[in-house]
């Protein structure tokens, strides 16, 4: 089974792409910033490095909150939207879940 058949079946048929976006969206954040803090320990000098205001770092937890708060709100005022906007938010959700959860220790 070719993969666009399976994901239009599996998916996009049965109203799940909300989210598989959600989970692609986990996945994908937790891999791009897990890359971010290696080349940051590693001081790569063409990589950007940390985010300061002022002397103060800005930890990546604080973005992933601010993306699960916003999207999580356009998700509850959106609800009734097109599934577009709703997988959008949801991917975008998933990204905040995961610079949120890979500063657990922060947390707890």
């Amino acid at each position: 089974m070719h993969v666009h058949r399976w994901w239009e079946d599996v998916v996009v048929a049965h109203g799940r792409l909300p989210l598989a976006c959600l989970l692609l969206g986990f996945i994908v954040g937790f891999l791009l910033i897990r890359i971010s803090v290696r080349l940051i320990r590693k001081q790569v000098r063409w990589w950007p490095g940390n985010v300061r205001a002022g002397d103060v770092h800005i930890h990546h937890m604080v973005f992933g909150v601010v993306l699960v708060l916003g999207s999580g709100m356009g998700l509850i005022a959106l609800y009734q939207s097109t599934v577009g906007v709703i997988s959008a938010l949801a991917a975008v959700f998933g990204v905040g879940a995961a610079l949120v959860l890979d500063e657990f220790a922060l947390i707890y």
